[in-house]
């Protein structure tokens, strides 16, 4: 984070938060869907920071709250349409094959 900015908005990753520490963790988000413009409902804005993206690293506060970094909209771009069903049918296959 540089100035309450993501630097590299590629290297966020979905988190669980319990007790104030990162509980699951999962891959980097995908910028075809949390950073494009073509698919401006999913854009990823504003995230929460740790001392760390590893399972247990602390979830920095602020105050009482969470500390937040935002994506600056430099970071975003038009990558094209998505399809939601055919994502969701990948994302699901990914799951299963893993399993």
């Amino acid at each position: 984070m540089k100035n309450g900015a993501i630097i590299d908005p590629k290297k966020i990753k979905h988190a669980e938060i319990t007790a104030l520490k990162i509980s699951n963790i999962s891959g980097f988000i995908d910028p075809q869907t949390h950073l494009n413009l073509d698919f401006s409902r999913h854009l990823v804005r504003e995230v929460y920071v740790a001392e760390n993206l590893a399972l247990g690293s602390k979830v920095i506060l602020d105050g009482e709250r969470f500390m937040t970094a935002h994506v600056n909209p430099l970071a975003y771009k038009h990558l094209g349409f998505i399809d939601e069903a055919e994502r969701a049918e990948q994302l699901k296959e990914a799951v299963h094959k893993n399993f």
